[in-house]
């Protein structure tokens, strides 16, 4: 995987002093005080990065998924039927972003010919926040309790993500830029974050369905906060006063050079694109309502042949004569 390139910028305060002459006056006044060390938040589009206190907040929008959940965020039109809410952000911003907070990606999902077993995703952990306006409050959950067990209905247990980062193709694309795979609740390889266990994708094996208890109504605007988990120890190098440290620079010009490329070869389809995204949602839509559709004709005819094998067999099972 290759990894994307961020200078992250440390202010740096010179403070100057110069001696007073002397006076007669009793007592010197005091020295003003010193301006305060800030660090400047980072803007990326549809997220905010704050390197200083390690989080990130991404712009997202509350959606009804009308099957059990695959990802806890997805790109608007790709997953949002099978998702808890849905964000115009990059994937590959997002990776960006959490490099700036100091951290390094793990390796997704895999499948190991030395093992001849899948290994889990490894990362650093994650803890996922969602934060949106309830009667003029701010409300701000865990992003866990916006999930419930598909079984029981409880609410799903504290959980944490790992910070995998999806595939960089071929072609040097970042594949989650394509999939519009955020942070996902089953496995997927291509996801930036994902759970840190093995997962099936199999819609049968899946446990989370959105909440709908806690769940703001669909539309509603939501923040996404992501931070180092509390209970990580951080492994990342520091300095001498204790401060992390980062070695990600950015190639500025050839980030110029690549948006150039994409507002020529991309940007003028961006009608047709959009036309295109929408109807593949809305094909693979009502496809799945088809297949359940099936599935529930399925179950009915299934019920009539057992009410009819239940009968026959009382007709054709022998009973005792009357009174013996």
């Amino acid at each position: 995987m290759r990894f994307f390139h961020l200078a992250l910028l440390v202010p740096l305060l010179a403070l100057v002093g110069a001696d007073a002459p002397p006076a007669p006056a009793p007592a010197p006044a005091p020295a003003p005080p010193a301006p305060p060390a800030t660090q400047p938040l980072g803007k990326l589009p549809h997220m905010t990065v704050d390197a200083k206190a390690r989080e990130v907040r991404v712009d997202c929008e509350a959606v009804k998924a009308d099957y059990p959940l695959e990802f806890l965020v997805v790109m608007n039109n790709t997953n949002e039927y099978e998702a808890v809410v849905r964000t115009q952000a990059k994937p590959s911003n997002l990776h960006l972003g959490l490099l700036m907070i100091g951290l390094k990606p793990g390796t997704p999902v895999h499948y190991s010919e030395s093992t001849k077993t899948w290994q889990p995703p490894t990362g650093p952990p994650v803890d996922i926040w969602f934060e949106y306006q309830k009667d003029g409050k701010t409300v701000k959950v865990p992003a866990y309790r916006w999930m419930r067990d598909v079984k029981t209905k409880k609410e799903a247990t504290p959980m944490a993500w790992v910070f995998t980062g999806s595939k960089v193709q071929e072609d040097g694309s970042y594949a989650a830029d394509t999939t519009g795979c955020l942070v996902g609740v089953i496995n997927n390889e291509l996801s930036v974050l994902d759970v840190p266990a093995l997962k099936s994708r199999a819609l049968e094996a899946r446990e989370y369905e959105r909440n709908p208890d806690l769940i703001p109504p669909t539309g509603t605007g939501v923040t996404m906060i992501l931070s180092p988990a509390a209970d990580q120890s951080t492994t990342q190098p520091t300095n001498a006063s204790g401060t992390e440290l980062s070695d990600v620079h950015i190639d500025q010009a050839k980030v110029d050079r690549l948006r150039a490329h994409w507002e020529q070869a991309v940007a003028p389809h961006r009608l047709a694109l959009k036309e295109a995204a929408q109807a593949h949602y809305q094909v693979i839509n009502d496809l799945r309502k088809e297949q359940q559709r099936l599935i529930d004709e399925s179950d009915r005819i299934q019920r009539t042949i057992d009410e009819l094998e239940k009968e026959y067999q009382d007709m054709t099972t022998p009973q005792p004569e009357p009174g013996k």
